[in-house]
């Protein structure tokens, strides 16, 4: 494969990793639709920087010991899990809790993250899922040995980050357009349960599976 085919495979299979529904998808779907196209953009950005995590390590062959350890991967799995299940039952408790039909007329105004917060979220929802960096490992081993020169690793990580910040910020811009955002508005409740539902699912998932 030569050169320019690879970066456009790498480019093709970080879209479809970006687009198929995750963590990282749903995370950023729920805040922008239950915060603001801003909560959106900046968790999108977190996914982003988190990306850098993993590629930085992959791209010096540190992935590859790390998804032969059991234990690495364990402690990663288990945190991420935790960390799925924290998001994901916050949000069933928030749509489904106790003082639930008190919130049913709350507004973005009065209820919402920081850019700060919205950006930790995206960063710690990447950086804990483990098939994240089984799937680095698994797509750049294809491409990166050891006599792959530097300027080239970093060209296929550019590529990736690239693609996957270009899709995430526009899924939240999309999703949270004058012609979607006001008819989502009056089932904001719900679509905090349905997202908190996905995010505790995922994280099981990712317990059993």
């Amino acid at each position: 494969m030569d050169h320019l085919s690879s970066l456009m495979f790498v480019a093709s299979v970080s879209l479809l990793a970006a687009i198929s529904p995750g963590p990282d998808f749903f995370i950023v779907v729920r805040n922008s639709l239950i915060y603001s196209r801003k909560a959106g953009l900046w968790t999108a950005v977190g996914v982003c920087l988190s990306l850098l995590v993993h590629l930085s390590y992959t791209i010096v062959g540190i992935g590859i010991l790390l998804a032969e350890s059991k234990v690495c991967y364990a402690i990663l799995q288990y945190a991420g899990v935790g960390y799925l299940l924290y998001l994901g039952l916050s949000g069933l408790w928030a749509a489904f809790g106790k003082n639930a039909q008190l919130k049913m007329d709350y507004s973005k105004a009065t209820d919402t993250i920081t850019s700060l917060q919205a950006v930790w979220q995206g960063i710690l929802t990447n950086l804990l899922n483990p098939k994240c960096m089984l799937f680095f490992v698994s797509l750049f081993s294809q491409f990166i040995t050891p006599e792959t020169p530097f300027f080239l690793r970093i060209e296929y990580a550019a590529v990736n980050l690239v693609t996957t910040l270009c899709w995430f910020l526009f899924l939240a811009t999309l999703i949270t357009g004058k012609w979607i955002a006001p008819r989502i508005q009056q089932f904001r409740s719900t679509i905090d349960g349905v997202m908190g539902g996905m995010l505790t699912l995922l994280g099981l998932k990712m317990l059993f599976v």
